[in-house]
């Protein structure tokens, strides 16, 4: 049995959800990675006299700050772009990657933390498709929950 919904309800339920980009959690993390940027540079220089090994350590985790650093911003010019599409033909993400409902697999938010820290968030899609066999898409910058999700998911593919 059908609950009666309006004409304007109805409309909308067809419509695709979109995810956007969080401008609070992007402009947290530039400067998250801006201060470890700073300080890993400074331990950097301070240790060009160190040693070759550990010269290459800082290094490295400078440069994994940098590529932090970059990737929180490139979002910033783009929160008019939805980053996550969800509706009744499947996932669009926002690198291009169509995953329609009768593909899917498995379709999990993976919400990653260390004794209380997150350390990431991301959706994990896996299709029965040769190309992608498993799509790893990182959400911890969009404006959305894991329940809110799913509950999307549920609602899209299952009608």
């Amino acid at each position: 049995m059908e609950l009666y919904r309006s004409a304007q309800s109805k409309a909308k339920s067809n419509q695709p959800q979109h995810f956007y980009y969080s401008r609070t959690k992007l402009i947290a993390g530039t400067i998250l990675w801006v201060v470890a940027t700073a300080g890993f540079g400074y331990l950097t220089f301070a240790a060009r006299n160190s040693g070759l090994v550990v010269l290459a350590i800082v290094g490295f985790v400078l440069f994994g700050c940098l590529g932090m650093l970059v990737n929180c911003i490139k979002p910033l010019g783009k929160l008019d772009q939805p980053g996550l599409t969800i509706g009744h033909d499947g996932i669009h993400f926002a690198d291009g990657v169509h995953i329609a409902w009768e593909h899917i697999e498995e379709n999990t938010y993976l919400d990653q933390s260390y004794m209380g820290i997150p350390i990431g968030k991301f959706v994990v899609v896996k299709t029965t498709l040769k190309k992608p066999k498993s799509k790893q898409y990182r959400v911890a910058a969009l404006d959305m929950s894991s329940d809110e999700y799913l509950a999307t998911c549920d609602r899209y593919s299952q009608g």
